[in-house]
């Protein structure tokens, strides 16, 4: 088991109807992400907030109803 590993913040371009803005990605190391723990799977929402007293990215797990009604929208992968 490991509950921690360290990550990466990885940013990158991307355009979208002309427009070019930046797309975050966290990258959770693999040996974390297999642990028992992890509270989440491939393709689930979750809300990610940014606590400004402990300076911390905090993310948690959330139903997909919960997420709907935020305006989170289920997408299928196509291949």
């Amino acid at each position: 088991m490991a509950r921690s590993g360290v990550g990466t913040i990885i940013g990158r371009k991307s355009v979208s109807k002309g427009r070019e803005y930046a797309r975050i990605w966290v990258y959770v190391p693999t040996k974390v992400s297999e642990d028992t723990a992890f509270p989440f799977e491939i393709g689930m929402p979750c809300i990610v907030e940014i606590n400004e007293q402990k300076r911390r990215l905090v993310v948690k797990p959330i139903s997909e109803k919960e997420a709907i009604e935020l305006g989170w929208r289920k997408r299928i992968r196509r291949r």
